[in-house]
């Protein structure tokens, strides 16, 4: 299954950038970044950035914004059965294009 990765959350100040690999099949489903509720993304944010799992997901992240934080990942798309990291197709990877996010955000 090929799965496609979601735009880039970032001030075009940020300072910041968080990557993660290719949002996973709950993600996707929810078109939220980190949306499987056991993963501690959102708790972790919470506790540094104010952006707190309790928020709704557009207030996570205008709050990971305001503190400059970006978020994103490396792949705008692979190939990928289910959603583990390792079941990543690496000759399926396409990776975001960073000179231009970082020519953007620099």
């Amino acid at each position: 299954m090929l799965s496609r990765g979601f735009a880039a959350v970032a001030r075009q100040d940020a300072r910041v950038l968080i990557l993660g690999s290719l949002p996973g099949q709950v993600s996707l489903r929810d078109r939220q970044y980190y949306a499987q509720p056991r993963n501690d993304f959102w708790k972790i944010m919470g506790a540094l950035a104010g952006a707190s799992p309790d928020l709704a997901y557009a207030d996570r992240l205008e709050a990971l914004k305001a503190q400059r934080i970006a978020l994103w990942d490396v792949c705008a798309s692979a190939r990928r059965p289910g959603s583990l990291d390792s079941s990543i197709s690496h000759a399926s990877v396409v990776t975001n294009d960073f000179a231009a996010f970082l020519s953007a955000h620099g």
